[in-house]
């Protein structure tokens, strides 16, 4: 049987939920970012990182990518979680600058669009939303894109994880 580990970071709480939901789905053993260092890969088949994208940057994905040559011959695979939603440019951009074309080729990416949270995040990053909303105005004017971020809003689903589980039941 298929032993897998999910191992994510998290700020606003998406990228968590989506790792629980994956863990449900597959059964299968849950880390938080906070907790990589105690974990054994030995005895994993299969390891999932999850991180969100915050100024086109994946937190965390570095570490993961860093263990990645420590785990040859395992089935891996990188999902991210960021507001755009899924399709947009700067998702396949992202991927781009933060794994090479030889890491693409090797872990399997997946993107789930889920949100903005401004209650749960700090002050930094609120002043710096709030200088692209400024900047997306002046470029855009009322855009959807500007309309999007004006407030908090939550469209994690579920059914996005699905592409991810399948990967996973894969032999």
């Amino acid at each position: 049987m298929n032993k897998t580990l999910v191992i994510y970071r998290s700020k606003t709480g998406f990228t968590e939920r989506y790792a629980r939901w994956i863990s449900e789905a597959l059964s299968c053993d849950l880390a938080a970012y906070g907790d990589r260092k105690q974990q054994s890969f030995d005895s994993y088949d299969t390891i999932l990182f999850g991180g969100w994208i915050h100024a086109g940057r994946i937190q965390g994905v570095k570490w993961f990518l860093s263990q990645a040559p420590k785990l040859e011959g395992k089935k891996l695979a990188i999902f991210a979680t960021g507001a755009a939603p899924a399709g947009s440019p700067g998702i396949s951009k992202a991927w781009e600058q933060n794994l090479t074309e030889e890491e693409r080729a090797k872990i399997k990416t997946f993107y789930f669009q889920s949100g903005l949270s401004y209650e749960r995040m700090g002050l930094p990053d609120r002043l710096m939303m709030s200088a692209f909303r400024a900047m997306l105005k002046k470029t855009e004017g009322d855009s959807e894109a500007y309309r999007m971020v004006q407030r908090s809003f939550d469209c994690a689903s579920k059914d996005a994880i699905l592409p991810l589980v399948e990967f996973c039941r894969e032999s």
